[in-house]
Order: C-alpha cells, then structure tokens, then sequence
C-alpha cells in the first residue's frame, strides 16, 4: 500500500483557510467555470473593465492620503500631488487616464452584450444591473472631475448642475443637492468627495458582486456564430485560456493609458477656479454629443435636448429586454436592434465630431485654451513657492507682478492676448518688440498675431515688400530704437547708408530720426519705440498725434489710471520681449 506523504505547510494552511472560508473551493471553481464555446477575445472586455476598477480604487486611495476637500485647498493639495509628490504625477495621471480607459472597455462591453443579444432572457436583470453600473462609472467620472477644483472642472459642474436644475419640478432641488446650497463653495467640493469616495464606491462594489453572482448564475452567453454541437466540443474552462486572454487584454490596455500619463506628463491642471473669470466651458469628452444637441434647442426648448431625447433614448436602451423577445441571438436577425445601435453609434460620432470641429475652428476659443493652459502652469509654478492659507486663485498673489498682471488682464487683456496667437482685437504682446516680432509684423502687419484683429483691411499698413536680407536690415533699424542692449550698431548703419526707411516709402507714414521726434504723420513716430516711455505715452493718449491721431480705436488711459500704473503696465509689456529670434543682418 503506498503510502502519502503528509501535506506540506502551504497545503496546511490552505486547508485551514478553506475550511473556516471556502475562499479556495470558490477560487478553484472560478478558474473551472466552463467557456460555452472555448476562450475568445470577445468575453475579454468584462473582465478587463473589472480589472480597471480594481487600478482606480488602488491609485484613488493612494491620491486620498494627500487630497484636502475644501474650495480653499483642493486645487493646492492637487497641485502638490501632480508637481512636488515623488510619483504624483504619474499617480494621478493613471488615475485620470485609467478612468477614460474604464468608461471606454465599459461601453464597449455593453455593445458586445447587444452584439451576441446577452440581455435576453434570463438574463434581463443583468442586463439591467450593467446599465447602472455604467450609471455609476459615470457618476464617478463626473464627481471626480471636480474634485481638483480648477477652472475645467469648475465650469463643466457648473454647466452640468445648470443643466440639472432644468429637470421638470425637483430640478432646484436636485441642484441645491449637488452643489451644497445655493452656489458654488466648499459643501460643493465635500459633496462631490463624499460621493466620489463613499457613496459611488459603495453602490459600485454592490452592484458589481450582483452583477457576477447573476453571470455566474447564467453563464456566458455562447457565440451566435456556433452551433449546439460545436458549443459543446469547444468548451473549457476559464483558467488557463480565457484567464490569460483577459490580462492581455488589461496589460494592452493598461500600456496605452500609462503611454498616454508619459507623453502627457500626468494629467492636466488648470488654474484655480475663479468664479469671475469669463472661462469658455466644456464639458468632459463624453458629454461632447449632449452638449452639441443643446445647440440645437434654444430657451424654453433647451429641455428636449437635455431631458427629452435623452430621457427616450434611456428608456429604450433600459427596456431593451422587454422590447425585443424574439428568441433569435444572431445580429442578422435583430435588424432593427442593430440598426438603432448603429444609428446611435453614428448621430453620437458625428455630435461629438461637430462639436470638436467648431472649437477647433474657433480662433478665440483656441486663443482662449492657449491662455488658460499657460495661466496653469504659471499658477502651478507659483503654487511651488507655497500657497496662501486663503487657497485657490490666491496663489497668483506669489507673483511679484500680481497688480501689474491683475491690471493688464482688466485694462488691456480683452483686446491683447499674452499667448503668441493674437488678440481679439489687437496685437498679442507676446515677445512684444523683439526682432522676430518686428520682421513678422513688417511681413503682415494685418496678419492675426498684429493689426487683422482690428479689421483695419485697406486702411491698415501695408506689407513691406523686400528681400530677407533688406527686411532684416529695416527689422534691426526699427529695434535698435528699444534701446535693447544688443542691438547690432553696424547693422543699423547699414539699414541707414542703404536709406532701407526712405526707398521702402516707410517715411511716406513714420519717422523715426530723434531730430523729428516732436513731428507727427499719418502713423505712429517710432523713435524710441519699444521702450518704457514710448509705451507709457501709447497707453496714456493712443489718439496723439505723434501715435495713431484720429484713427486710433483704443482708448486712452490717461485720467483712467494713475501714472504710476501706466507706467508699470509698460514696464511689463516691453518686459515680454524674449531673446531675438530673428538674426540681425550680416553688417
């Protein structure tokens, strides 16, 4: 009789866990599930959207150990995570990214469930219990977009609970709900935590242990493309086949959302919110078809794009069981199932692809993005020197120029953009009197980044027409009156032997001698332009006859704000001109 040798200690303490849990016997039974019909890719994505949620709790519980949720901490504590936290960046962007990732598997397991007719019965109830679970990934992904409290998330809940409080009769209260009391503050922020963190985690893991107590019970529905017969030859168990295929797919997926957290540097941060700022809102990428539909209904209309249709279509997609009993599986004979899929599928596409395509048409929506993306990083640079007790946009008070900034943005900003992609009425001052920005504008005066915000058109100036090597010599003339310490001498000698000012006719409009200093013209007199005092003049009396006279459309200044700030406004304009990015010409 042959005789066993005793169980090892491994084996013991299995034994020993097993018998008081059952943890092992239903572990060996999840890994024997039989597949109807073998592994396949196609039964991946539950799994692999399961395996998401299990990476957003463990990032989401390592961001909750440095996150403070309050209006005056929450976008320093985000800052603090993303720029000074060993590792922050690359936490909280696998945390962001990883929930796109989620929704996306999510949807794309819904439409292989209407692909191989899943939610028929018995499995309506499922069926269902997906439905709110994808509810509730939404919900996360809402609450959580807020939580940073910078002007992106800010606005979008703003827009959202706008959108809320037009539900017919518990609207108001459903906006009051959400947001705390009657405005935006710090229960807003406590609100969306306590859901992001409690409320939505709690729903969600009970959802979920229905959701797979009710898979298990039916098992997975078999390929429509199979007969009986074959079903049965090609099943197997879940370990080692659909196991392995399952990681592969997380790993894939988990790969592109860590690519895109390293091309990315982590995810975006805005600047704190601030309620006064005339911020152009969007909302998060998967609310682009709803917002776009709006466009379509205005005023009292607003509520069929924002509750009707969407209200219809959810009621169909949740009845769906109920709606289509035939007992067929196979997509060819659900013609009007897959139709509607579709037709969803493309009126979304082509939504969300009108609505991109008319931001990114939008010359003052990107001038926009490109001022709020460069406001973010300069408050995310302040925030390393430390942050105010009072928080959020008081950290721009770290910046030295923080009147002079505050000012521009009142006095000049809604005409000149600061972000080298022109104004919406004016020149943008970005690299203001450089010699790269001196050559571009004697290129096109009337081009976007100079005087074509103005519409001037034929009244303007014209091109200055010339070689580069003549246009070069005209650019270090003109630049040579900032009295930048570079200027090339011999340069400027050589533009003024070769009377480059006279032949090119720009003496027909300037001047630009110290001996006609006093003398006005039909433009501006460009001597000394560039420099402190040139542009203090320029903002204090535009109108005056040695700057633009009578066709001049700004406002002067003088009288409006004290000496002291025109003259710091100036300051800090021609203290925008970077290193020249044009090179003088060959003397």
């Amino acid at each position: 009789m042959i005789q066993l040798p005793p169980p090892s200690r491994l084996e013991q303490a299995k034994a020993w866990i097993d018998d008081r849990t059952g943890l092992i016997t239903a572990f060996h039974r999840a890994m024997n599930e039989p597949i109807p019909g073998g592994a396949s890719l196609w039964r991946t994505l539950g799994m692999a959207t399961a395996f998401f949620v299990g990476v957003e709790f463990l990032t989401g519980l390592l961001l909750a150990f440095y996150y403070a949720p309050s209006a005056a901490s929450a976008w320093a504590s985000t800052a603090f995570i993303q720029d000074e936290l060993t590792m922050g960046w690359f936490v909280r962007g696998v945390h962001s990214f990883g929930s796109i990732a989620l929704i996306v598997l999510a949807g794309l397991h819904l439409l292989q469930v209407v692909l191989f007719g899943a939610y028929k019965r018995p499995r309506e109830v499922n069926w269902l219990v997906g439905l709110a679970l994808m509810l509730l990934l939404l919900g996360f992904a809402l609450s959580g977009y807020g939580l940073p409290w910078d002007q992106a998330g800010y606005w979008a809940k703003l827009v959202e609970t706008s959108i809320l409080s037009t539900t017919p009769v518990v609207g108001p209260l459903l906006e009051r709900l959400v947001q705390g009391g009657s405005q935006y503050g710090n229960y807003t922020v406590l609100h969306f935590y306590a859901a992001h963190v409690f409320v939505l985690p709690a729903l969600l893991m009970g959802l979920m242990g229905l959701h797979v107590y009710l898979a298990r019970r039916h098992r997975p529905t078999p390929a429509f493309w199979m007969d009986p017969h074959t079903i049965v030859a090609r099943t197997e168990p879940y370990f080692p086949g659909q196991a392995l295929r399952d990681l592969l797919l997380f790993a894939a997926a988990l790969a592109v959302v860590i690519g895109f957290v390293v091309v990315k540097g982590g995810a975006a941060l805005e600047p704190p919110a601030d309620a006064a700022s005339n911020y152009m809102a969007r909302p998060e990428w998967y609310a682009l078809p709803l917002y776009q539909l709006r466009m379509y209904f205005e005023g009292p209309l607003e509520i069929v794009a924002t509750m009707v249709i969407p209200g219809i279509v959810g009621a169909l997609v949740f009845g769906l069981p109920f709606l289509d009993r035939s007992p067929h599986l196979s997509p060819a004979k659900r013609p009007v199932v897959m139709g509607a899929v579709m037709f969803g599928l493309f009126a979304t596409s082509v939504l969300t692809t009108l609505s991109l395509r008319k931001d990114a048409a939008d010359e003052s929506f990107q001038r926009h993005r490109a001022e709020v993306e460069a406001e973010g990083l300069r408050a995310r640079r302040l925030a390393a020197r430390g942050v105010l007790p009072s928080g959020g946009i008081d950290v721009f008070k770290n910046d030295p120029q923080y009147a002079v900034l505050t000012l521009y943005k009142e006095k000049c900003g809604s005409c000149h953009g600061l972000t080298g992609q022109g104004g919406d009425e004016g020149p943008d001052f970005a690299d203001y009197n450089s010699r790269a920005w001196i050559n571009a504008f004697l290129k096109d005066p009337q081009g976007p980044l100079f005087m074509g915000p103005a519409k001037k058109g034929d009244k303007g100036m014209k091109p200055v027409e010339g070689t580069e090597e003549e246009l070069a010599l005209l650019t270090e003339l003109v630049y040579a009156e900032t009295g930048a310490p570079d200027v090339k001498a011999d340069v400027v000698a050589k533009a003024k032997e070769a009377e480059l000012f006279s032949e090119k006719d720009c003496d027909s409009c300037h001047y630009i001698e110290e001996d006609d200093k006093e003398l006005g013209n039909s433009g501006p007199n460009l001597f000394q332009r560039g420099t402190v005092e040139y542009v203090a003049r320029l903002i204090e009396a535009p109108d005056h006859e040695l700057m633009y006279g009578e066709k001049s459309d700004m406002p002067g200044f003088a009288g409006k704000l004290s000496g002291e700030q025109i003259r710091d406004l100036a300051a800090f304009i021609v203290g925008l001109r970077k290193t020249s990015g044009v090179p003088a010409a060959a003397p």
